[in-house]
C-alpha cells in the first residue's frame, strides 16, 4: 500500500511533535519518580506511546504505528533524553507492540477497542525490552506484575483513549479532511444516509 506525500509529511510532523512531548514528559518523570517511586510513576507511561495510535488512526496504513513511535523515540533521544539510547530502543519495541494491534485486524478496524489494544500491547512490548535490558532478576514477581498492570492501564488511557480524543478534536477543525480517517467516516455517513433514506 503506497503512501502519499501528504501522509508522509503529516507522519513526520506528528511524530516529531510527539517526540518533543516525550522529552518534556521524560523531564517531568524525574521529580515524580523521586516522589512516588518508579512503580508509582508508571501511570505516566501512556504518553510515551501516544504517537502510534495518533498516526495510525489518521493514516490507516500498515507500518504507520511502528514508524510513528520509532520516529518520536528518535526525536526524544536526539533532543537529549536522560534515558539515552534506551529511549530509542524501547521505542522500537513499543512501536512493534502497537503495530501488532492493528495487524491483528488486518488494518481494517481503527475503533477505540483497536486503539486501546495498541496501547496495551505497546506496554507489554516495552516491558519485554526492560526485562531484556535489565535482566529477569531486576523485578520481583510482584513488582513486575504491578508495573506491567499500571503501564497497560496507562497505555490504554493516556496512550490510546487520549489519542482518539485529540485526533477527533483535530478532525472537527477540518485539517484532516484529506486523510483516510475522514474519507472512511464520509463513506460510513453516505451508507448510513442511503439506508435511512430508503
Amino acid at each position: 500500500m503506497n503512501w502519499k506525500m501528504k501522509e508522509i509529511v503529516l507522519t513526520v510532523i506528528l511524530s516529531v511533535s510527539c517526540g518533543v512531548i516525550y522529552i518534556g514528559w521524560s523531564t517531568l518523570w524525574i521529580p515524580i519518580s523521586a516522589l512516588v517511586g518508579p512503580v508509582g510513576a508508571g501511570f505516566m507511561f501512556g504518553i510515551w506511546v501516544i504517537a502510534s495510535p495518533i498516526v495510525a488512526y489518521i493514516i490507516r496504513k500498515p507500518g504507520a504505528a511502528f514508524i510513528a513511535e520509532v520516529m518520536a523515540a528518535a526525536v526524544e533521544l536526539l533532543t537529549g533524553s536522560h534515558f539515552g539510547l534506551s529511549a530509542l530502543l524501547v521505542g522500537v519495541f513499543q512501536g512493534v507492540g502497537s503495530e501488532i494491534a492493528f495487524a491483528i485486524f488486518r488494518y481494517k478496524h481503527y475503533n477505540l477497542v483497536t486503539l486501546m489494544l495498541s496501547g496495551a500491547f505497546a506496554a507489554i512490548a516495552g516491558m519485554v525490552y526492560n526485562l531484556l535490558a535489565n535482566g529477569f532478576g531486576y523485578y520481583t514477581s510482584e513488582v513486575l506484575l504491578m508495573t506491567l498492570g499500571i503501564h497497560i492501564i496507562s497505555g490504554i488511557i493516556l496512550g490510546s483513549w487520549l489519542a482518539k480524543v485529540v485526533v477527533d478534536a483535530l478532525a472537527k477543525t477540518g485539517v484532516l479532511d484529506q486523510y483516510e480517517l475522514m474519507k472512511e467516516k464520509r463513506k460510513r455517513d453516505d451508507i448510513h444516509g442511503n439506508i435511512v433514506g430508503m
